[in-house]
């Protein structure tokens, strides 16, 4: 017996629901909390990354002027064979060196010329105290800041280190050159050897380069005449002093000298470029202390420094301003300090 089939009645599709306005604006929401938390982790990864960046920067700015200067103050007082700077002569007589900006060794008390301050070997290393100023009288720097650069900065001191270079070097006429032996030697500049000893192979002699570079801080720099730099003048072919720039950022520079007294080349203390026992017959200077405060090269949003540096020199200490006119330490700037001691490899 066959049974008639039977068919299910489909039931109909369930009605689709959509997001009610209420869920729409609390996913909104929590969209906008999530997209605002990974902004937030972005804007504080991007700004942790310039202050590291920034710091790294002043960190290896800080490592090459250093290391620019150290070599070139550890050979003062280094001449060549000639064991005594006293002997050293101007041979010939017209040996000059010249500014590449103003020359005011005119009103230098007592008058000298700038040849003779420039290759005065009885001084390998000299400092300007920040109390004397570039341009004063009789401590200053007779051969005047680099036009177009700014002036010196206030409060800071300059350095002069004056020897011969360290390999010898061929004779050259128009360099300023030093020619040692045992017993002489000579300041020299038209490429003939002043002095040749009768047995050479007995009294060998060398020629060397001279050596005489300032290192000063100026209110501008090449590219930007609101950044402080430091710079150099040094003595170049046909006896110029030109003045080069070595580092910009470089706000400050302090110079202290290490001196011994009793000749046993220990330091006994340190003391300012303008100290009076410099003056003391038999001090020697055994080694140099030097100080930089160094700003990042650009400022930085939301950054004030409050700091205040303690310099070496007790004259003074350094506290940042609101940038404006007159403001030499501008407070928008990160800043670094640097300080290293170097020994001179020379004393005796």
């Amino acid at each position: 017996m066959k049974f008639p089939m039977k068919f299910k009645r489909a039931m109909p599709p369930a009605p689709q629901r959509g997001m009610t306005l209420i869920e729409l604006m609390i996913s909104m929401v929590i969209g906008m909390f999530l997209l605002l938390g990974t902004l937030t982790v972005y804007q504080q990864s991007r700004s942790n990354f310039r202050v590291s960046d920034s710091v790294a920067r002043l960190q290896e700015n800080a490592r090459f002027i250093i290391d620019l200067m150290e070599p070139d103050i550890r050979l003062a007082k280094y001449w060549g064979i000639s064991p005594e700077p006293g002997a050293i002569g101007l041979i010939p007589a017209p040996v000059v060196v010249t500014c590449d900006t103003i020359d005011t060794s005119a009103a230098m008390l007592p008058a000298t010329t700038y040849t003779a301050w420039a290759l005065n070997v009885l001084r390998p290393i000299q400092g300007v105290d920040e109390t004397s100023g570039y341009a004063h009288a009789t401590l200053g720097i007779p051969c005047s800041p680099r036009f177009g650069a700014g002036t010196a900065q206030f409060q800071s001191d300059a350095l002069i280190v004056r020897h011969a270079a360290g390999q010898p070097a061929a004779l050259q006429a128009g360099i300023v050159q030093v020619h040692t032996g045992l017993m002489q030697a000579a300041i020299f500049n038209n490429g003939v050897a002043p002095f040749v000893p009768a047995d050479p192979a007995r009294a060998p002699t060398q020629t060397h380069n001279v050596v005489a570079n300032i290192y000063y801080v100026s209110q501008a720099s090449d590219l930007d005449p609101l950044t402080p730099s430091l710079r150099m003048k040094t003595l170049i072919a046909g006896g110029i002093h030109q003045d080069q720039e070595l580092l910009p950022g470089v706000e400050n520079l302090q110079v202290q000298f290490g001196i011994s007294t009793n000749n046993n080349h220990n330091v006994e203390r340190y003391v300012d470029p303008d100290h009076a026992a410099l003056n003391i017959p038999g001090v020697e200077i055994v080694s140099v202390r030097l100080w930089m405060l160094m700003r990042a090269d650009r400022m930085e949003v939301g950054f004030t420094d409050m700091n205040t540096y303690v310099t070496p020199d007790p004259d003074f200490n350094i506290t940042p301003c609101a940038p404006g006119p007159g403001c030499n330490y501008p407070s928008d700037h990160r800043r670094l300090v640097a300080s290293k001691t170097i020994l001179l490899r020379n004393t005796r």
